[in-house]
């Protein structure tokens, strides 16, 4: 009998009655969760081993030594759209197949970017610490409407963003390298040559880009950034330098931000979160009911048509198909 282990954190248990399909189709299904903090790989592949297929968490990493160990491993399926926990070119090398849950929560992720713009611009955190304690002081904020929003990335969620933004009568500028101009065009979004100039002009600027653009907000590109500017990352901790992302919110080069994703998370250090000018989210812009329901779904379609030998939707390295692991 084949066997599916699931880490991801979305798990409700073995009985999980949105597993019943992989336990229709043949498959034992087993849960676990992490207690705390990053395992290593000794205790990956211990835990690992045996298994045919795993609904990952983003907290294990699947590195080389890993899946060479992991013998038993035909296929690594990360509930959710990020995969840099798994060496993609060291599990082709294995024949292990590597999918993510592509298209599954892009508008949930938007939807937070706009969260975290309002909240940071309208100190809503700071404001409901205020409200509780029955101080009622009353600190000024600043407006969303008529401003200029910047997008870096325009895929599926830098577009969801640049919509909204149409409600707020927003001046959208976007850098994107492969455009759908068809799109930009019907919601009069401004492409612009470089990111530098996004930066130079926006109000506000969200990012959307891979998670290999590391350190793209470097220190001189926030020197870019208006002072009354905010910063918003639902992508990924790699695009942000955090010390130079530290100093500009310290010494006022730049007004706030709102951070979903970290480069270490949980992080080591508690600086940003001892800043009133920034809002955190532990990882969480895509969580949603609805995402969650449909991200489920399709990671249990994906291990049942792997295992019949059907290419899987969302695989990430379909060039290994022939001679993945049986």
């Amino acid at each position: 009998m084949p066997r599916v282990l699931v880490t991801a954190p979305g798990s409700r248990g073995d009985d999980d009655p949105r597993f019943q399909p992989l336990r229709d189709a043949g498959f034992d299904v087993k849960t676990h969760r992490w207690p705390g903090g990053r395992p290593d790989e000794e205790e990956v592949v211990e835990l690992v081993q045996g298994f045919d297929a795993v609904i990952a968490s983003s907290n294990e990493r699947y590195t080389r030594s890993v899946l060479e160990r992991c013998d038993t491993l035909k296929h690594v399926a990360r509930w959710g759209v990020g995969y840099e926990t798994v060496d993609v070119p060291a599990a082709s090398d294995n024949g292990v197949v590597v999918t993510t849950t592509q298209g599954s929560n892009h508008w949930a992720v938007a939807d937070h970017a706009w969260a975290l713009m309002l909240a940071v611009s309208r100190r809503v955190v700071e404001l409901d610490a205020v409200a509780r304690s029955l101080t009622w002081s009353r600190p000024l904020g600043r407006d969303v409407w008529q401003k200029t929003l910047g997008v870096i990335g325009l895929g599926r969620i830098g577009r969801g963003v640049a919509q909204r933004a149409y409600g707020f009568e927003m001046k959208v500028v976007a850098y994107e390298p492969y455009p759908d101009r068809a799109f930009c065009e019907k919601w009069n979004i401004e492409l612009v040559d470089t990111m530098e100039e996004v930066f130079r002009r926006a109000d506000f600027v969200t990012l959307h880009a891979p998670g290999d653009n590391v350190s793209l907000m470097n220190a001189e590109r926030l020197a870019l950034m208006k002072p009354t500017a905010v910063l918003i990352n639902t992508a990924r901790g790699a695009l942000v330098d955090e010390d130079a992302l530290y100093e500009a919110l310290t010494s006022g080069q730049i007004a706030g931000a709102g951070l979903d994703v970290r480069l270490l998370e949980p992080p080591e250090d508690d600086r940003f979160e001892k800043l009133k000018n920034v809002v955190l989210t532990p990882h969480v812009a895509g969580s949603t009911h609805e995402a969650q329901a449909v991200s489920s779904v399709m990671v249990v379609e994906q291990i049942i048509a792997s295992a019949k030998g059907e290419m899987p939707h969302g695989i990430h390295n379909p060039e290994i198909w022939d001679r993945r692991r049986r």
